[in-house]
């Protein structure tokens, strides 16, 4: 086994070098528009083409390596996303950038600046008290007959960013909740402060599944999409500093608009090798034996 694994390394290690020389010599340019389309993506999403230049064909042939039918139909393919507009003599121009949300957060980092606040804005679809359900009995892990629902749209620049339902635990004045999400709405702060504000209790973490779905009717209206188009749905559990679950939230955001990063830890056994100081827990208190005190770290998309 050792052997043939040595083999396998020397023969990457031997077409690698040659795809190197290769590429220096000026013989050969890779034919994938995917990983041309993969590289642009990513460099709008980090605002890296501030100016048409950067985005003409002739410099991206050169700085990605790629062919140039390559490289032509990925830009087409971010032109039909609206991310990027293309016209003859006057080339490739951004449109419209990919906002980036981060774990544990529910918007861009960057609108929590002093002027940035105001490209955004949130509009309270519904607010209602709702019967539970076996689900979310089980995610909130409570047994009350009712829970609050808040149901909402979040706009950037005027277009649809995404629509969130939470449900949270009964509380005594609900209307009093209500009023506070409405006044937070106006200029939300970061999540671990609006969390503490609302619940009254240290921001403790998520967990979280993220799917991709075709988008229903009411949804897509809401969004701005067309019936069926895939969005990116987000369910997120949040906790407070003591494990216990305050929130659950399912999130449809548009696919196109938004790209949603997390951070990967290590494996299990790597993690229990490591200094105990090194250890980050990310995640909440969750189970049974997490509040009992044996935390695990890890980093979980929320």
């Amino acid at each position: 086994m050792a052997a043939d694994r040595s083999a396998e390394i020397e023969r990457s290690r031997v077409e690698f070098s040659r795809a190197r020389r290769a590429q220096s010599a000026g013989r050969q340019l890779q034919v994938s528009s995917r990983r041309a389309y993969e590289m642009l993506r990513a460099g709008l999403r980090a605002g890296h083409f501030d100016g048409p230049e950067e985005l003409a064909e002739n410099t991206l042939v050169n700085t990605l390596g790629i062919s140039r039918n390559s490289v032509r139909r990925a830009l087409s393919m971010l032109a039909d996303e609206g991310l990027v507009t293309r016209a003859p003599r006057r080339g490739t121009t951004v449109r419209r950038g990919i906002v980036q949300v981060h774990e544990g957060e529910m918007l861009p980092r960057e609108l929590h600046e002093e002027e940035s606040w105001r490209r955004l804005e949130i509009e309270e679809i519904s607010q209602c008290v709702v019967p539970t359900t076996r689900l979310l009995r089980e995610r909130l892990e409570i047994d009350d007959a009712e829970v609050v629902m808040i149901e909402q749209v979040f706009r950037l620049d005027g277009e649809p960013l995404c629509v969130r339902a939470g449900y949270v635990p009964l509380p005594a004045t609900p209307e009093r909740y209500f009023a506070d999400v409405v006044a937070i709405d106006r200029r939300p702060p970061r999540y671990e402060a609006l969390f503490e504000q609302l619940f009254d209790a240290p921001y403790g973490g998520g967990r979280a599944v993220v799917e991709a779905v075709p988008c229903e009717e009411r949804t897509a209206r809401l969004l701005g999409v067309t019936p069926g188009t895939p969005v990116l749905l987000r369910e997120v559990v949040v906790r407070d500093s003591s494990g216990r679950a305050r929130d659950l939230h399912w999130t449809h955001f548009r696919g196109d608009r938004v790209a949603l990063s997390f951070g990967v830890d290590a494996p299990t056994a790597a993690r229990a090798s490591a200094p105990a100081a090194s250890t980050r827990v990310t995640g909440p208190a969750a189970t049974g034996a997490q509040r009992a005190g044996t935390m695990s770290a890890r980093a979980d998309v929320a």
